[in-house]
């Protein structure tokens, strides 16, 4: 049974039902206190300033939850195991498949092997440019032709 599917207790649903009743009455009861002649300015004010107070307080609030937060997750990290966690809940196999899966193994190949094959037929045609002019100058000389 997941929090969702128990059920609410009847009495805290009481008591939060006289809460927010008991709530409401004072902010009815407030509101139409600020009304009044001779306090209305005065509590307007007092609530005036509170609020402001209470926003000016917020940004030192705020640091000290995420100080305190990022120690916690520092003591949390302390005493965990990250590799064993990762082994117990990740599909490493899946994982690996997914990655393996995403990249193209034959375009790699391609390229990496027709920068090869270029550079093999670069040397082959100017081996055999450097052989056909060994051998026309070898059928020159034998001729008696001027190479000029």
């Amino acid at each position: 049974m997941t929090d969702s599917e128990v059920p609410p207790n009847p009495v805290v649903l009481l008591a939060a039902g006289v809460v927010a009743t008991a709530v409401g009455g004072a902010v009815a009861a407030y509101r139409g206190a600020e009304q009044l002649p001779v306090i209305g300015h005065l509590l307007r004010r007092t609530r005036s300033d509170l609020v402001a107070r209470g926003e000016r307080s917020l940004v030192p609030i705020k640091a000290l939850i995420a100080d305190v937060a990022a120690e916690v997750v520092e003591l949390v990290l302390d005493h965990l195991d990250l590799t064993e966690l990762v082994r117990q809940r990740v599909d490493l196999i899946g994982l690996a498949n997914e990655v393996i899966d995403g990249i193209d193994l034959e375009a790699v190949i391609r390229q990496s092997t027709d920068s090869m094959t270029a550079e093999v037929m670069s040397d082959v045609r100017s081996q055999g440019e450097r052989a056909d002019d060994a051998i026309s100058g070898f059928v020159d000389r034998l001729l008696g032709r001027d190479r000029a």
